[in-house]
């Protein structure tokens, strides 16, 4: 998967975007120490859960089934030395997260963004984890066809589809400027001025993409 961004966001192709109109509060947390309420995770707890929920498809003393080194979070936030979200930033408009790895081998990706803060989104995949780990425990065959989509999601066909921001030749967040990106790549891939209908149909999906990540 040497494709993938951590940052910014490598969002899988396959998987359609939540409307920024549609994302809703997530309900993770851990109790406060009041014993009231529950206190909001930070990117770092949540980044835990992942790490924590792939760690125990591994049974102590066997050969890891999920190799660290094969995960990858990847947000639009900034990143530690270890490649992993920074906690303590401000939650950026696009709060998706991706989290890329090797199962037994096979590349998955488990994405989301239903929720506002990329805590949340992040909290949301670890539990989507252990309920596939339950499943495995009581039927692994279910399991496994069950993350067959996931790894649809992170095959090379999906992922071989370059990210609108390349499509577009921009890095730009501004909605203004990735309109004025867009034009110009529309101009400069239309069949009229000697573009070919694939690229300009490129431009076009990747225009969509973009104005469902920035919420345009």
């Amino acid at each position: 998967m040497n494709d993938i961004s951590a940052s910014p966001l490598s969002w899988p192709p396959g998987k359609p975007r939540t409307p920024a109109s549609d994302r809703k509060q997530g309900r993770f947390g851990k109790r406060n120490s009041s014993g009231w309420g529950l206190k909001e995770l930070t990117v770092a707890e949540a980044r835990n859960r992942v790490t924590e929920a792939l760690d125990k498809f591994t049974r102590q003393g066997q050969a890891y089934r999920v190799p660290p080194d094969s995960i990858i979070i990847s947000t639009n936030l900034a990143l530690r030395n270890d490649g992993f979200p920074r906690s303590g930033q401000r939650d950026p408009s696009d709060p998706g997260v991706g989290v890329y790895f090797q199962l037994d081998g096979q590349n998955q990706c488990i994405p989301c963004d239903v929720y506002s803060r990329i805590a949340d989104n992040l909290a949301a995949i670890a539990d989507c984890i252990e309920a596939l780990r339950t499943l495995e425990r009581h039927d692994a065959s279910l399991m496994r066809a069950a993350f067959t989509g996931f790894a649809q999601l992170a095959s090379p066909e999906a992922m071989g589809r370059p990210h609108w921001r390349t499509v577009l030749n921009t890095d730009s967040h501004d909605p203004e400027e990735v309109r004025k990106a867009y034009k110009a790549a529309q101009r400069a891939t239309h069949p009229d001025r000697g573009g070919s209908s694939e690229a300009f149909h490129a431009v076009q999906e990747a225009w969509s993409q973009a104005k469902a990540e920035l919420a345009m």
